[in-house]
């Protein structure tokens, strides 16, 4: 990708807030930004900050990944949904989640 499409990385925060059957409104309350402005970066019709970006994708549980690149190797959807369940429960659940998996994978590693 040589440049950023605005217009498709809107359509994915789109899709998003659909799928957690929020209203623009409400995403945008939920970001801290206003109606207006969420609005236009969904149609990408206005770029958005490095800082405006990261809140998107904290407060949407939005991967960076997803939203920047075009393509994504697949992963495993059962992986994905509870790691967006984890995420929904808060960031102390969700540190706690990854610290335990961290373990996991350092005691897989030495088996």
């Amino acid at each position: 990708m040589e440049y950023l499409d605005y217009y498709e990385i809107g359509q994915k925060i789109k899709r998003c807030r659909q799928e957690h059957g929020l209203s623009q409104e409400q995403a945008a309350e939920i970001c801290d930004i206003s109606a207006s402005f969420y609005g236009n970066i969904e149609r990408g019709t206005k770029k958005m900050s490095l800082d405006t970006f990261v809140v998107i994708c904290n407060k949407l549980n939005l991967s960076p990944d997803y939203l920047l690149q075009e393509n994504l190797p697949e992963s495993d959807p059962v992986v994905i949904s509870i790691i967006h369940e984890v995420k929904k429960a808060g960031e102390p659940q969700y540190k706690r989640y990854l610290a335990i998996i961290k373990a996991l994978s350092k005691i897989a590693g030495e088996l």
